[in-house]
Parts: C-alpha cells; structure tokens; sequence
C-alpha cells in the first residue's frame, strides 16, 4: 500500500498493449496516483472492504488495476491519464452506457466514475465490471478454422448491432443532461483530436453534420498542429501535401450527399474482445469511441487482415483470405449494405480515403481492413 507521492510497487500480472509512438504518452511516467483512495473508493462504492490492488495493464491514455474485494470478487478500476482531460472519460462512460442500453453486445457495467483530477485519487477513473475470458488475441491462434469462424460470426452480430445504431451528425456520445439514460453526440473524443498536445490547441472539434465538414476539420486541424509543432522544414513539406487533400475533399463528399452515420468502437482489435472458448464474454475499451461515418464501421476485422508492417507466413496469409472470404460471404447473406459501403467506391474515391487515413489519421495497417 502506497500513499500519495510515494512510488507504488505493484505486481503487473498482465500487459497485452504494444503501443506505437503515437499512441505513447509521457503522462504514465509522471501520473501521481494515490492507490490508496482508489481502494478507498472502491470500498464505498461496492460497501466492503478492497483488500487489494494490483496492476493489470497500461494503454497509451490509462492505467488499469484489479480490485479485489474482502469476498473474493474483483472489478476493474480505470485510470485515464490526463491526456484529454474530462472529455476522454466522460465520453468512454456514456457510450459504455449506450451500447448497454441499447444492444446485446456484452460491455462492462459502469460503478462510479469520476471526471475531474480533483478527487483525492488525483485522476479521472472508471470503477467497473470485471468481465470474465480471454482476450481473443492470446487464444486467436490456438483456435481451428472452425472455431474461428464461429467467433468472425459472432463478431458480425456485434457489428451489425452497432450498425444499427445511427446518427445524423459526426462526433462522440456523451450524457445529455444530468441523466443517465439520455444521450447527445458532442465534440469528436479522437485520438487525432488531442494526442501530443493538440488538446491545448483552439481547434475545430464537432460535432459535424456531414463527412465533408468532418474530413475538410480534420486536414485544417492537422495544418493547425504542423504550424504549431513542426520545424519550418516539417512545415514546408506536410503543409502543401495537406492543402492538396484539402481541395479534393468536395469532389468526393459533396454537400448534397446523403449521409448516413454509425456508431463504432474506437479500436475494434482482438485485444478489446473477450472470450471463453467460441463465447465471446466481452467488448472492452471503448474509450475513442463515438459516430463516425459507414466507411469507419464496414471493414474486415483487422486481426484476419494481412499486417504489411508485420512479418507474416505464406500460411497465414492464405488462412487470412479463407477467413476474409468467409467474413464477406456470411455479411453478404445477413447485410448487403454492409459490403457495398466500400464496392460501390471507385477506385479515385477509394485512393482519396486511404491518403487522408494515411496523412491526416495516422492510421497505419489498418488502411488495408477494408471489405
């Protein structure tokens, strides 16, 4: 047990996130946490004791620790380091909320949360349901070709739920209103939004009526950052790049295009599913999550996707096909709209996408998880 400013030592049992250099954040080196007023918290919360406190994992925006009750049952308590402060948090726990409101698909349920660093834990936290499983990850590869597509399966069902779930503007789920039933889609909580101090900036945050007004913010966002970070040399060579994407924007988003908007899960990895053999026991990590456009929901799952970055086998490879094909034929029979999202693309609407993900979105291997 460790008191404010200490350095507390305590057990990593698990550490499943590998986070790359735009996801790394130098706040989990510096973030005071007094674990003892989190105990504390989650014995008033739950109304026994918290006898323990270890360690689980750490993600590039939060800590997250076990809590073990004086009857033996553990839940989970949710550091957001103060990356993006209030607004992270406050948008993790209202669309935690929504999805639990409103699908099937299995989330954890929500304690206590608390938005403010003024609280005598000295962070934002979440005390929550500990689901039980395995993280699909570590079991993906010791499963058959059967078993795995009964998970992609089940996989489809919460897509599809999430699909189901439509908006008409861009932007992040929050609480609408002291109420906890009743929602509101607020400013975009996204990584590219506030990571390496973008939050300090006066940007142009949502929520946004149309893809066009999301992607044209975006870019000028990102020019926004270039001025402000870059080097000159930086600046002359991003700059003129981002412009040229700036002024393709309406030749494929038009004003008069029909928008239609879903909900979907910030990083819908196999890290972030729960199962117990061919039953998935949970959908975790819901922070960055919020309404974005069809073209962000409707894609392959990124774990039978071939990672060019990543050494890869000529057997997995073609595993990954025969899992792609299965995907796309099981989608086609319960959801065609789900596969034309991106068939009914050209291919010069198509190559514009991948540039903004690329350039503007920081997105990486990912760009290739397209249906």
């Amino acid at each position: 047990m460790t008191g404010k400013g200490k350095t507390p030592i305590i057990e990593n049992i698990e550490n499943d996130f590998e986070n790359d250099s735009e996801n790394d954040s130098e706040d989990s080196v510096r973030l005071d946490i007094n674990l003892e007023a989190l105990q504390e918290s989650a014995s008033k919360v739950f109304h026994m004791q918290c006898i323990s406190i270890q360690k689980f994992s750490e993600g590039g925006f939060h800590k997250v620790y076990i809590l073990t009750m004086e009857n033996g049952k553990e839940y989970i308590g949710r550091v957001a380091l103060p990356e993006y402060p209030r607004w992270k948090t406050e948008s993790e726990v209202a669309v935690i909320e929504y999805v639990r409101l409103n699908t099937n698909i299995p989330v954890p349920k929500i304690y206590y949360w608390n938005s403010s660093i003024d609280n005598p834990v000295g962070a934002e936290y979440i005390l929550m349901e500990r689901l039980p499983g395995r993280r699909l990850c570590n079991v993906w590869s010791d499963y058959t070709m059967e078993k795995k597509k009964i998970i992609l399966s089940k996989v489809i069902d919460i897509q599809l739920a999430l699909k189901k779930l439509t908006f008409s503007k861009i932007g992040s789920v929050f609480f609408d209103g002291k109420s906890n039933d009743q929602f509101k889609v607020g400013q975009v909580v996204e990584i590219d939004f506030f990571v390496n101090g973008r939050a300090t900036l006066l940007m142009e945050r949502g929520p946004f009526n149309t893809t066009k007004e999301y992607i044209l913010t975006a870019i000028r966002n990102q020019i926004l950052y270039c001025r402000t970070f870059k080097s000159q040399d930086q600046q002359n060579r991003l700059i003129p790049m981002y412009e040229k994407l700036s002024k393709l924007v309406p030749k494929y988003f038009p004003d008069d295009e029909r928008n239609k908007f879903a909900l979907t899960h910030g990083d819908f990895d196999s890290s972030n599913i729960l199962v117990d053999d061919t039953e998935i026991t949970g959908v975790i990590d819901w922070e960055c999550s919020g309404v974005f456009p069809m073209e962000c929901l409707c894609t392959y799952p990124i774990w039978i996707t071939d990672n060019p970055m990543a050494e890869i086998t000529e057997e997995e490879s073609e595993e990954n096909l025969m899992l792609q094909e299965f995907f796309r034929d099981e989608m086609l029979h319960r959801d065609q709209e789900f596969i034309s999202v991106f068939d009914n693309l050209d291919e010069e609407k198509k190559n514009f996408i991948l540039q903004f993900l690329i350039k503007i979105k920081s997105v990486k291997w990912k760009i290739f998880s397209k249906v």
